[in-house]
């Protein structure tokens, strides 16, 4: 069926129309100023699971803590049994939904000794190494000094890691669970665990607080329960 000129032309100008009011939602390039969406998505096909993406530099992390396994009480020490097991925040597994599990370092690595292990990371992910925070850190802007150095390194870059900064990384502050068992501080901290070992039962942890604006740097007791962070390339 032909069409006449005229009429050719009035049809595509209502569907120009048409176009540009559906790209007023979010078009590259949108005159509406907002930002477009930073974020990516994963899917882990062994559970169906869907997982928020970040691509920062080279790395791409998770934008949540992981939250796998059965949950244990705290007063227990988590065991190489073939089962992944995790901490809720006090025994309480709605907080592991919104902030994720907490995991004792061996736990974490489903006992393996290996830096950058996958451990409780889904497949093709794994637990970052103390060198691959640095990474992060650096690409932010911290200097090579301060990303050595130990404890609150970095004025600026803790707060830009939390759900309030500007890097989409949203580190939850889950709190941790003592060796005691007992849990202590969320809402206000947060505690990652590395895959890189230190001397006499420790291993490497990154930290962030609300009222700090480093981010911490510190070896801690295996035995704490920390949150986790999966990395990806």
């Amino acid at each position: 069926m032909k069409i006449g000129v005229t009429r050719f032309f009035r049809l595509s100008f209502l569907i120009g129309l048409v176009a540009i009011a559906f790209c007023q939602a979010g078009c590259e390039g949108d005159p509406s100023g907002e930002e477009p969406d930073i974020y990516g998505t994963w899917t882990d096909t062994t559970d169906g699971t869907v997982y928020r993406t970040l691509t920062l530099g080279d790395q791409v992390w998770m934008v949540e803590n992981i939250n796998r396994g059965e949950m244990i009480e705290g007063g227990s020490d988590q065991q190489d049994n073939g089962v992944i097991e995790k901490y809720c925040y006090d025994d309480n597994p709605v907080l592991c939904e919104k902030y994720g599990g907490l995991y004792q370092w061996g736990e974490a690595m489903q006992y393996s000794s290996q830096e950058s292990s996958q451990g409780v990371c889904p497949p093709g992910w794994h637990i970052p190494s103390d060198s691959e925070w640095k990474i992060l850190e650096i690409f932010l802007g911290m200097s090579r000094e301060d990303a050595d150095d130990i404890l609150w390194r970095g004025t600026g870059y803790g707060h830009r890691l939390q759900p309030e900064g500007d890097t989409g990384f949203e580190a939850l502050r889950g709190g941790n669970r003592f060796v005691t068992g007992t849990f202590n501080r969320i809402g206000t901290s947060g505690y990652f665990w590395t895959s890189t070992r230190a001397e006499d039962g420790h291993a490497w942890r990154r930290g962030v607080d609300i009222n700090e604006e480093g981010i911490y740097r510190s070896i801690n007791d295996k035995s704490f329960g920390f949150s986790v962070r999966c990395i990806s390339y």
